[in-house]
C-alpha cells in the first residue's frame, strides 16, 4: 500500500484496469474517482473473479463488500484498511485462509465464509467484538476454532457441513445466540452446557451421530425450531416437554420407537 499512496492515481489505475479486465460493469464499479470513493456498498457477486487487488483497501467508505460466488483463492491483506466495513460476504469461493488483517475490521457485524476450503481462522478474528453473525458452513473444519471463543455477542453461528466431532465448552458462553447450526457433522454427543443458550430460537443438529440428548435441552424455552433428523436417537429426554414454543420438530430417520407422553403438551408444533 505504501507505493500506491505515494502515487495518488496509482491505486485508482490499478482498480480501473482490474475492473476492465474482469468486465465489471460501470454501474457496479464506477470508473470515476469521486463516484468510486463515495460508494458505501460494493456487490461483485458471481463476477468470476480470481483475484482482488490490494488497492481495494483504498475504498474507505465501504460498509458492505459482497464477493460471494467467485473463484477467489485469497483475500488481500489490505482488507483490514476498510475500517468502516459492517458486512463482509465471501461465500462460495475457494479460500483456504483468511488474512490476519481481518482483525482490524472493528465495526464488522456480519462475516459470511461458507462454502470455501477453510480449516482454520486467524487468531485476530477474536478482535471482532461487534460481530453478531458468523457463517462457516460447508468448509473443512474438524474442530471449532478457539479463536472465536471471545465472540460472545454472536446471535447466529453457522457450522453445518463440516467435519466436527465435538462442541467445545466455550460455546456455552455464547448466551446471545438465537440460531446455532451444526447439521451434517460427526457429533456424537451434545454437552449439558447447551442449556446455557437460553435465547436460542433455532437449533440444527440433523445428520450427526447422536444417540441421546441432554436433559438440559429443556432449558431452551425460546426454541421454535429443533432439527434432529438423520441421527441415531433411541429416546428423547422428558425435559423436551418444556419447549412450549416449539413449532418445527424434525425427528425423521432416527430409531425412536416411542415418544414421551409429556410431549403431548407441545401444542404449537406445525411441522413434525
Amino acid at each position: 500500500m505504501t507505493e500506491l499512496q505515494i502515487n495518488d492515481n496509482g491505486w485508482l489505475d490499478e482498480l480501473f484496469v482490474w475492473a476492465n479486465r474482469n468486465e465489471i460493469s460501470h454501474s457496479l464499479f464506477p470508473r470515476n474517482k469521486e463516484q468510486l470513493l463515495s460508494v458505501t456498498e460494493l456487490s461483485l457477486m458471481g463476477c468470476q473473479l480470481t483475484e482482488i487487488p490490494e488497492s481495494i483497501g483504498c475504498l474507505h467508505q465501504l460498509t458492505l463488500l459482497n464477493l460471494n460466488k467467485n473463484q477467489l483463492t485469497k483475500i488481500p491483506s489490505s482488507i483490514g484498511k476498510l475500517s468502516g466495513l459492517n458486512h463482509l460476504y465471501l461465500m462460495g469461493n475457494q479460500l483456504t485462509e483468511i488474512p490476519e488483517s481481518i482483525g482490524e475490521l472493528s465495526e464488522l457485524s456480519e462475516l459470511l465464509l461458507g462454502r470455501n476450503k477453510l480449516s482454520k481462522l486467524p487468531k485476530s478474528i477474536a478482535q471482532l467484538s461487534q460481530l453478531t453473525v458468523l457463517s462457516l458452513w460447508q468448509n473443512q473444519f474438524k474442530i471449532i476454532p478457539k479463536s472465536i471463543a471471545d465472540l460472545t455477542q454472536l446471535t447466529e453461528l453457522h457450522l453445518g457441513w463440516n467435519q466436527l466431532t465435538e462442541i467445545p465448552a466455550f460455546i456455552g458462553d455464547f448466551t446471545q445466540l438465537i440460531e446455532l447450526s451444526l447439521g451434517c457433522n460427526e457429533l456424537i454427543e451434545i454437552p449439558e452446557f447447551i442449556g446455557n443458550l437460553s435465547q436460542l430460537n433455532e437449533l440444527s443438529l440433523w445428520q450427526n451421530k447422536l444417540t441421546e440428548l441432554p436433559e438440559s435441552i429443556g432449558q431452551l424455552r425460546q426454541l421454535s425450531h429443533l432439527m434432529l433428523s438423520g441421527n441415531q436417537l433411541t429416546q428423547l429426554p422428558y425435559s423436551l416437554a418444556n419447549l412450549t414454543r416449539l413449532q418445527v420438530f424434525n425427528l425423521a430417520d432416527n430409531i425412536i420407537k416411542t415418544l414421551p407422553a409429556e410431549l403431548s403438551n407441545l401444542q404449537d408444533i406445525v411441522e413434525f
